[in-house]
């Protein structure tokens, strides 16, 4: 009896290239982890996740690469509308990351930007909600999705949850230490944002297949 599933050789070796991506999106979080651990064993605990430390600075890296992918996105024509939303997303992030630079100026800058990124982005969405709506269709149903929502769950829910003194206070007990708190604050960030810059690279891989489809 033959198998009624079958596939064909461009199926399959599109799965094998998927796996590979797979493994190497192992390791690039495995390679990020070990980072931190390095960055932090010459230094003292009050030290650790500075604003030069290994967690920060990547954390801008990898949210200035994942614009730049948004860029090329945006020109390939594919994902105009929500590649904007996001592009306008992941900036307001890199500002917010920015914050003690910002501080110098005046205290609250990095708000104001935000906002002056924010509030047109709001603006844009609500003009173009029909198209934003067709063109999200069809990406809530790409590997890249799954990954940018993980990503903001991430970085925006599980870590501020899990980053409250409250619940450090409610584990250490009398022996509650700040910057235990903030070392794994700040790891839980760097997760989220990596998984945010291995959906752009997903939708960036898609695109260009739409486009090569398209010609």
């Amino acid at each position: 009896m033959s198998d009624s599933i079958s596939s064909t050789p461009a199926e399959r070796r599109q799965t094998l290239n998927s796996i590979y991506r797979y493994v190497a999106y192992l390791f690039f979080i495995a390679l990020i982890c070990q980072c931190m651990y390095w960055d932090a064993l010459p230094k003292a605990l009050d030290d650790q996740f500075t604003e030069a430390s290994f967690a920060e600075i990547s954390q801008t890296v990898m949210l200035s690469i994942s614009l730049v992918f948004l860029w090329k996105i945006r020109g390939m024509g594919v994902y105009r509308h929500g590649s904007v939303l996001m592009f306008a997303f992941l900036l307001a992030s890199l500002i917010r990351e920015q914050d003690f630079l910002f501080d110098r100026v005046f205290d609250g800058l990095w708000q104001w930007l935000v906002t002056l990124v924010l509030v047109p982005a709001l603006v844009y969405l609500v003009r173009y909600r029909h198209h934003v709506l067709d063109e999200c269709t069809r990406y809530m149903q790409q590997m890249s999705f799954g990954l940018f929502l993980s990503g903001m769950l991430t970085l925006y829910v599980f870590s501020r949850l899990m980053g409250r003194g409250i619940f450090w206070e409610a584990i250490m007990k009398a022996q509650y230490i700040y910057e235990i708190k903030s070392t794994v604050e700040e790891g839980i960030e760097t997760l989220g944002y990596a998984l945010m810059l291995l959906a752009v690279v997903e939708l960036w891989l898609w695109a260009r297949r739409q486009v090569a489809l398209s010609n």
